[in-house]
């Protein structure tokens, strides 16, 4: 079995009442409503979970290989 962590980035979306136009746009977005990164966890390219950190997934990780050696 196939264990993998990959990073996902998640864009939210800005729905202020007054957004600035052109360049001040794109930096009200980056100052305001910056990119969230999670951390999907794959068994054998199947979503089995996602967590904040890469610390976390990588913790995650470990813990599911020691789990499914256990059952093996």
């Amino acid at each position: 079995m196939k264990i993998t962590i990959t990073p996902f980035t998640v864009y939210p979306r800005c729905d202020c009442m007054a957004l600035p136009v052109g360049n001040e746009q794109e930096e009200h977005i980056k100052r305001n409503h910056p990119p969230i990164t999670y951390w999907g966890i794959y068994l054998n390219d199947n979503h089995v979970s996602y967590v904040s950190s890469k610390e976390l997934a990588e913790k995650t990780k470990l813990w599911v290989e020691k789990w499914l050696k256990d059952r093996l």
